[in-house]
């Protein structure tokens, strides 16, 4: 209940900033590349297997909904849909071609919440030396289909603001997972730190001492 009410009070803040977009989000029926949450709901899915997994998470283009893949589970069985997104994990890397982010932990889903618990023996990503450190915040990740990158921007910074966002090539880390079902746009957020280095977002967690290497 506690880390609901944070994430909630987090993106209300982020979307109370000066310079955000206050239209109104539209999702268009039958389009074949939704970029706005589908009102409709989930419906009923089957729990999530026990233990730690490889896991894909991407947004789906024709129902309008994020996405779970667990690759090695039998096709149909494999995938689930999501409003809300919270829990921690890492980050192993990121499908550019595909826009899909490359995770690994344990996952449950409770109606249209997806919760992800970061496995107890995995190692802090560790710090990378030198490269450009951007403060604690809440960094929106999203998919930059047109050159096939991605986008980390500062929610609480000025939407304009010269340092507001960057584009890398991939991520990696350790997430911190959040996204309200009250947020219809097909991005998700890390509440932490990220230091870029050679195009690269590295993602750590508030007060986490990751070990320095070069």
């Amino acid at each position: 209940m506690q880390l609901r009410q944070q994430l909630h009070s987090a993106i209300y803040q982020a979307n109370h900033s000066p310079g955000v977009d206050h239209r109104p989000r539209v999702y268009e029926e039958d389009g074949d590349d939704q970029q706005y949450q589908n009102p409709a709901p989930i419906g009923p899915q089957e729990p999530i297997p026990g233990g730690v997994w490889g896991l894909e998470l991407s947004w789906d283009r024709k129902r309008g909904y994020m996405r779970l893949i667990i690759p090695g589970l039998p096709e149909g069985r494999n995938r689930w849909y999501f409003k809300e997104f919270l829990g921690r994990c890492e980050l192993l890397g990121a499908d550019n071609e595909r826009g899909r982010l490359m995770l690994r932990g344990l996952a449950r889903i409770d109606d249209e919440t997806l919760t992800l618990y970061r496995d107890p023996k995995a190692e802090p990503h560790p710090m990378v030396d030198g490269g450009v450190r951007r403060e604690p915040t809440l960094n929106r990740l999203c998919y930059r289909r047109m050159d096939s990158k991605w986008r980390v921007r500062d929610e609480k910074a000025d939407w304009n603001g010269p340092d507001s966002l960057v584009i890398v090539s991939g991520m990696v880390g350790d997430m911190q997972c959040l996204w309200s079902k009250n947020d219809q746009i097909a991005h998700i957020f890390h509440d932490g730190f990220v230091v870029v280095k050679d195009g690269l977002a590295h993602l750590y967690e508030n007060g986490s001492y990751p070990r320095v290497v070069a």
